[in-house]
């Protein structure tokens, strides 16, 4: 057996005992001091791992008390959820408005209407059902709520002259039945004035809208005007499709590019204007005089004349005027009276009065309900002439593509400063209403929490105007919003501002102080013209 090799390359077996030995000793005592080492190591690891180990009880034992606490409130919240779901689909309604100076119902119901009106709403609700029916809101059981605008006086009169019913009181009978024939449908005599239906259709359009529980609004009779168009661009863009336009007769073109639902009810509304009705788009002729047949004694021609009604488009005639048996000319003048010695085939091939279109004052071309009996009536009829045609708005851009801003100047010291601040001050907190002041209209209506009801004179609204100036717009200087009254770069030239102009270093923009090449334009845009004009 050989003997042991100790660590220093000696034999054991030839060295002194106690060499190997305190050699061994030596060596055991570094084995002891690498367990020792190692075991402290294994403690100090024990200990921060202990440390963990307590923090993430403690974590846990934190995100179980949070995570009991979300679950509680998780299902409180979750149980209002389904109660206000509940309340919102037990409550929810369907609304129609109805613009009844465009939108009129089918001959078949005006001529009875008596019986007529009751059907006309069933036939009304009925296809509102059917729309509804793959809409996923076409619960049998949801209420339909109908409400029509129109100016009665007017529009029986121009029925009557169509021949689509006998007497004015026949329309008057029939919105009286068709409001009565159901608690939710309701036929509205908003009296003379294009604006009043225009106005109530506008303010309960805005009012259902914000309504959740409203689930589908159908506006018929309002795409014959285009004074609706702007309006209607303030609710394009969602996606619930919540809004339908019910064409009656065949809308605008620029209705169908705002991507709303359009829809005919073909057996509810009538689908073609009155013979007295002219709207563009249209070639309607009035109807053909019918011939008057002779007298066999000489004299004046004796015909029954139904007394004219006042119209809001129609003076005041004097007594002459109303017993005269020669017919006025739709400018006022009088044309040739019908001699008793005419023919029944001269009288026939006299020109037929012609209708006129009347501006509805917001942009749009409506129809007007000017008389439309032919001279062989002997009616006197004066019609108003059409109002001038508004001038379109225009926009400019520089080579850049931003928005050069008109000029403005600084509102001259007049006794307006002092009234204007007077009435700033006394109607603090809130503020004069931009939209309301400035555009003519404040698109949120009754839910609006600014100033409408002060009244700003003319220099008073000149200041306002320029304070607004003063604002950046939020779209700034690639705004295409004509009717935008805020700023799209600063309006101060030389601006004396500095660092402090709002202007100076915007977050989107940078600077929007101008330079002289920067505010010469390039580019104009005209409103209703899609294509732009290049300046150089």
């Amino acid at each position: 057996m050989a003997s042991p090799i100790l660590s220093n390359g000696q034999d054991s077996m030839s060295m002194p005992f106690s060499t190997e030995a305190s050699s061994r000793l030596n060596q055991y005592f570094q084995v002891d001091r690498e367990r020792q080492s190692f075991i402290h190591s294994i403690l100090e690891k024990y200990e921060v791992a202990t440390t963990k180990i307590t923090a993430l009880e403690l974590d846990l034992d934190d995100q179980k008390r949070s995570r009991a606490i979300y679950q509680s409130q998780a299902l409180t919240l979750e149980n209002k959820v389904e109660r206000l779901e509940h309340q919102i689909n037990r409550d929810s309604f369907v609304v129609v408005l109805i613009d009844g100076d465009g939108a009129k119902f089918a001959d078949e119901f005006l001529r009875d209407p008596n019986g007529g009106a009751e059907r006309a709403a069933m036939k009304l609700k009925q296809a509102v059902r059917e729309n509804l029916r793959d809409t996923g809101v076409g619960q049998e059981d949801i209420p339909i709520i109908v409400r029509v605008y129109a100016n009665l006086n007017d529009l029986s009169k121009s029925l009557r002259l169509s021949r689509v019913i006998d007497y004015d009181d026949d329309m008057r009978l029939f919105a009286e039945r068709f409001t009565n024939s159901r608690a939710d449908f309701d036929f509205i005599n908003v009296g003379k004035g294009k604006e009043n239906a225009d106005s109530k259709i506008r303010r309960m359009l805005n009012h259902y809208y914000r309504n959740i529980q409203c689930k589908r609004i159908f506006l018929a009779g309002c795409c014959h005007d285009n004074g609706y168009l702007h309006d209607l661009r303030d609710y394009t863009g969602f996606s619930d499709r919540r809004l339908v336009l019910l064409e009656t007769t065949p809308a605008e073109p620029s209705f169908r590019s705002l991507g709303f639902p359009i829809m005919r009810f073909d057996n509810v509304f009538r689908s073609e204007p009155l013979n007295n009705e002219t709207k563009h788009g249209f070639s309607m002729m009035p109807p053909k005089p019918s011939p008057i047949q002779p007298s066999s004694t000489p004299g004046p021609i004796a015909r029954p004349v139904q007394p004219l009604q006042k119209s809001a488009t129609m003076p005041p005639a004097s007594q002459e005027q109303r017993h005269s048996s020669t017919p006025t000319s739709a400018s006022g003048t009088p044309s040739s009276p019908i001699q008793p010695s005419s023919t029944p085939e001269q009288q026939a091939n006299q020109p037929p009065r012609a209708a006129s279109v009347i501006s509805s004052g917001n942009g749009g071309t409506s129809i007007s309900y000017a008389t439309a009996g032919g001279v062989n009536d002997l009616q006197n009829v004066t019609v108003k002439a059409p109002k001038p045609k508004k001038q379109p708005k225009i926009l400019y851009y520089n080579a850049d593509g931003y928005r050069i801003d008109p000029p403005t100047q600084h509102p001259p010291r007049t006794p307006a400063q002092t009234s204007y601040q007077a009435k700033f001050q006394s109607i603090k907190p809130s503020v004069f209403c931009n939209d309301f002041y400035l555009k003519g209209r404040c698109k949120w209506g009754v839910g609006c929490d600014k100033t409408h009801d002060a009244e700003l004179t003319a220099p008073e609204l000149a200041i306002h105007r320029y304070k607004a100036r003063t604002s950046l717009c939020p779209a700034g200087p690639y705004c295409v919003d004509y009717d935008c009254y805020l700023s799209h770069h600063c309006p101060r030239i030389p601006c004396t501002r500095g660092d402090m102009c709002p202007f100076w270093s915007t977050d989107k923009w940078g600077n929007l102080h101008l330079t002289k090449d920067q505010l010469e334009a390039t580019t104009k845009w005209t409103e209703g013209i899609d294509l732009p004009e290049h300046l150089n």
